[in-house]
C-alpha cells in the first residue's frame, strides 16, 4: 500500500490544512502562534519523541493495475460500503471522518446498514482500526467516476467553554485522502434518511470580480500567502476567510448578524466546491449543501453568507472547507475551527 509521511508543524494562524494520502505526525515542540499559552489544551503536552500524536489512515484494500496505478472502486446501484482503517496514536483521544463525493458533503453509516447517516462519525483513538462506510451517494451517473475525498480531524468532539479553554489548539486538524469511485449506476435519486442540513444565513451570494493589485499584494499576505505576484498568481491556489472583515482565530461572540467572507483564486480551470460547516454538519446554501466555484484567470471568486444569530445555539463549531472537484490533484482546504458562542 502507498503511503506517505509528513512531519509539520501545524500553524494554527495560517489557515492552512495537510493535503496527503498517508500520514502525519504532529509536533510537540512549540503551541501555534496565535494562541496564547493558557489557551492551548495541549500546552502540558510532551512525550519523549517530541510528537503530540500519529496518524494514518487509507482504504483497507485497493487494487491496482499492472503498471502500479489504483484502480478506482466500483459502485453498481444501492448502498455502497468502502472498507477502511487508521491508527491514532499519542495524546489524541478521537478521531473523526468527514466525506465529499465529487467535493459534496457525503452523510454515511458505519458497519451496519440499520445505523444513522451521520456527517461525522467519531472513533476513539487506537491502533489498526477497521470500519467501513456505508452510503448511497448524493451526485453521480452511470459513467461518471468521481472522487471520493475522505478528511480525517482530530479530536473532533472537543469544543471550547470559555471558562478553561477559549481556542481548538492543536484539535480539529485535518489530512486527507481521496480514492475514485465508478459508477455502473445512477445515484439514487431521493434520500429519505439523510440527517438535517443546518439553516443559519439570512443569506448569501456567490459572485466572480476582477482580482485587484491591492488584493494580491496587501490581502493575500494577511492570510498567510506573501510572496505571490499578478504574474505568478496562476501558479498556485489561495483563499482567505473573514468574519466582519477580520482574521478570527479562536472565538467570536455573536450579539448580532455575522458577515462571513470566503475569497478564492489561482489556477485558471481549477473547480472547487465550497461548504461551511455548523458543528460537523454542512449549513444549507441556498438549497444546496455547498456552492460550486471554477477559477478564472485574472477573477477572485467571492462567497458572502450572513449568519442570523437567532438561529445558532449558546456554543458553535464553525469553519469553511474548500474541496477539489473534477479529479483535479489540487489540495483540500479548512479554515481554523472557530467557537461562535452567545452571552446568556
Amino acid at each position: 500500500m502507498r503511503k506517505q509521511l509528513i512531519a509539520v508543524t501545524l500553524m494554527c494562524g495560517a489557515l492552512l490544512s495537510l493535503a496527503a494520502c498517508g500520514n502525519y505526525s504532529i509536533p510537540d515542540s512549540a503551541p501555534p502562534p496565535s494562541q496564547s499559552v493558557a489557551a492551548n489544551p495541549f500546552e502540558e503536552a510532551e512525550d519523549e519523541a517530541g510528537f503530540l500524536a500519529m496518524l494514518t489512515h487509507e482504504v483497507a484494500s485497493a487494487n491496482f493495475s499492472e503498471s502500479g496505478e489504483r484502480l478506482p472502486f466500483s459502485y453498481d446501484g444501492g448502498e455502497f460500503r468502502l472498507d477502511y482503517r487508521f491508527s491514532l496514536t499519542g495524546k489524541m483521544d478521537t478521531v473523526g471522518f468527514l466525506l465529499f463525493l465529487d467535493g459534496q458533503p457525503q452523510p454515511y453509516k458505519v458497519d451496519e446498514p440499520t445505523a444513522e447517516y451521520e456527517y461525522c462519525h467519531s472513533f476513539p483513538a487506537g491502533e489498526d482500526q477497521s470500519f467501513s462506510f456505508l452510503f448511497e451517494p448524493v451526485t453521480g451517473s452511470a459513467g461518471d467516476t468521481l472522487a471520493l475525498t475522505v478528511v480525517s480531524i482530530t479530536n473532533p468532539d472537543f469544543q471550547p467553554d470559555m471558562e478553561s479553554t477559549s481556542s481548538y489548539g492543536w484539535y480539529h486538524k485535518t489530512l486527507d485522502s481521496r480514492v475514485e469511485l465508478q459508477f455502473n449506476a445512477d445515484a439514487p435519486a431521493a434520500h429519505s434518511d439523510l440527517p438535517p442540513v443546518r439553516e443559519i444565513f439570512s443569506q448569501s451570494e456567490a459572485r466572480e470580480e476582477k482580482v485587484t493589485a491591492q488584493y494580491v499584494e496587501n490581502e493575500l499576505p494577511k492570510y498567510g500567502w506573501g510572496g505571490v505576484s499578478m504574474d505568478t498568481l496562476d501558479s498556485g491556489i489561495y483563499y482567505t476567510f473573514s468574519c466582519d472583515g477580520g482574521i478570527i482565530y479562536d472565538n467570536l461572540r455573536v450579539s448580532a448578524p455575522v458577515t462571513l467572507r470566503f475569497t478564492m483564486c489561482g489556477t485558471a480551470g481549477t473547480s472547487y466546491s465550497i461548504a461551511f460547516f455548523l458543528d460537523h454538519q454542512p449549513v444549507k446554501l441556498d438549497e444546496t449543501t455547498s456552492c460550486s466555484v471554477i477559477l478564472s484567470k485574472g477573477g477572485v471568486m467571492e462567497l458572502e453568507a450572513v449568519i442570523d444569530p437567532d438561529k445558532l445555539e449558546r456554543f458553535n463549531t464553525f469553519y469553511c472547507v474548500a474541496v477539489p472537484q473534477g479529479g483535479t490533484s489540487a489540495p483540500f482546504f479548512k479554515t481554523n475551527s472557530i467557537l461562535l458562542y452567545k452571552e446568556n
